[in-house]
């Protein structure tokens, strides 16, 4: 079991102000685990400790912590458990859930039954990428979570686009859901760095080695740049099959040039971003992926598909290019386009830096989860 993180509230020597809003936050796999919900309220707990007074208090607990697939159930028990131990010696004002979808939903669904016993309020922060299209079948889960919504004082969307889509599929008002984008706290003031000329164009790629996230995709469309490009490298960092995707790139005959890293912890990946010149992303489903707005906080151009959120901080055309999922020649011919070319590159680097700090740093984030924890607690 993860510990129990709380975020220090204001620095000695400070004038009293009115206590901050205790909210405990479930993370599915704690803000040390791997993921990008994970990620988000691991930057989240770093600008809570390290950053002004923001008059929230947060702990953090996870409900799954690292099992694998059906590996939650027998977690689940001890996290529960907790949870109830948490609410039970300390009163809260809010219980924020991070949900996506399936088991996700019942296991939020009974959370959130148990902090209505405890009378405490819950915000639903709704994270998935994927819901049922017409015609799909629709498990239990689905009622299950509109019921985890109905029941919230507030549910958190990614995106206007999420708001949309989520509202639609539910048939129930926008209004409804509140939009709150991810942030991430700003590791790079200052971005982007210049390159040294003649140095290898840096590719990343950091997310699950899966063909969701168009790993797969992305080998091919690299054996496809053609030679005559100048010098680059690519790194795949991710958790997965690295030995089979390894060996795919040694069939494709581009393995001098892609690195496997595995996953890598934020300390060890951030500094990476700093290095990097082009993020991709030909991911198949997404929300708003935090990999892209950490390249874009280290002033890198990105690559990505134009699915959920992603819009909203891949403007293409001014700080990066959009191509389609499973397109392995659409997306080497975007990524040939700006290894080749380093004015354009650059200047897409500069964009991504201005995209994010106008609508992506952390402080906006946290302060617009303030507003919404205000206004439910406004409501009682």
């Amino acid at each position: 079991m993860h510990r129990a993180d709380v975020a220090r509230r204001a620095a000695p020597g400070r004038m009293m102000s009115p206590r901050p809003i205790r909210v405990l936050c479930v993370v599915p796999r704690g803000i040390t685990g791997r993921g990008g919900i994970e990620t988000l309220f691991a930057h989240v707990d770093e600008q809570l400790r390290s950053g002004p007074d923001t008059g929230l208090e947060m702990v953090f607990m996870d409900s799954r912590g690292g099992a694998s697939r059906a590996g939650w159930i027998f977690y689940f028990p001890f996290a529960l458990a907790h949870y109830v131990w948490l609410l039970a010696s300390r009163r809260y004002d809010i219980v924020h859930l991070n949900t996506t979808t399936n088991a996700s939903a019942w296991r939020k669904w009974l959370l959130q039954s148990i902090a209505g016993l405890a009378g405490v309020k819950t915000v639903v922060h709704f994270h998935s990428s994927f819901l049922p299209k017409p015609g799909e079948p629709r498990g239990v889960w689905v009622s299950v979570l509109r019921r985890v919504f109905e029941r919230a004082g507030a549910v958190v969307v990614l995106g206007e686009y999420w708001r949309t889509f989520v509202a639609r599929f539910y048939d129930m008002p926008a209004e409804r859901f509140q939009v709150v984008a991810n942030g991430v706290v700003d590791f790079a003031p200052a971005a982007p760095q210049a390159r040294e000329e003649g140095a290898p164009v840096r590719l990343l790629f950091a997310g699950n080695l899966t063909d969701a996230k168009g790993a797969g995709v992305l080998l091919q469309s690299l054996a496809l740049l053609p030679p005559e490009l100048p010098k680059w490298h690519a790194v795949l960092a991710g958790a997965g099959d690295v030995a089979a995707f390894r060996d795919r790139a040694t069939e494709l005959g581009i393995a001098g040039e892609v690195e496997f890293t595995g996953w890598m912890v934020r300390d060890t990946i951030l500094p990476l971003y700093r290095q990097t010149d082009i993020v991709v992303l030909p991911s198949r489903s997404e929300g708003l992926p935090v990999c892209l707005l950490e390249g874009a906080c280290a002033g890198a151009a990105l690559v990505s598909t134009p699915v959920g959120s992603i819009a909203d901080v891949l403007h293409d055309g001014e700080n990066g290019l959009m191509v389609m999922p499973d397109d392995p020649d659409a997306l080497a011919h975007a990524l040939a386009q700006l290894i080749g070319d380093a004015a354009r590159r650059e200047a897409f680097r500069t964009a991504s830096r201005s995209i994010y700090v106008s609508r992506f740093q952390l402080e906006a984030m946290i302060g617009a989860l303030r507003e919404v924890y205000q206004k439910v607690l406004a409501s009682r």
